[in-house]
């Protein structure tokens, strides 16, 4: 398990939909904003585009259905 360095004195983060929209797409949870430790920010932008990635290879390939 990582141990996740939060910054101090944080509002928690709203949320209206799921974790991956607002990871993603709808901007409620900004890394930068939440996290104190550049290097963990990093890996979670870098993981995000290869999971960005992976979800439109799927889609592409016609391999994903929304159900």
């Amino acid at each position: 398990m990582i141990n996740w360095k939060f910054k101090e004195n944080i509002e928690p983060v709203g949320t209206s939909n799921d974790f991956w929209y607002d990871l993603t797409l709808g901007g409620y949870i900004i890394p930068e904003k939440i996290l104190a430790d550049k290097n963990q920010i990093k890996i979670i932008n870098e993981t995000i585009k290869i999971l960005q990635s992976f979800e439109e290879a799927l889609t592409e390939n016609d391999l994903l259905n929304e159900f």
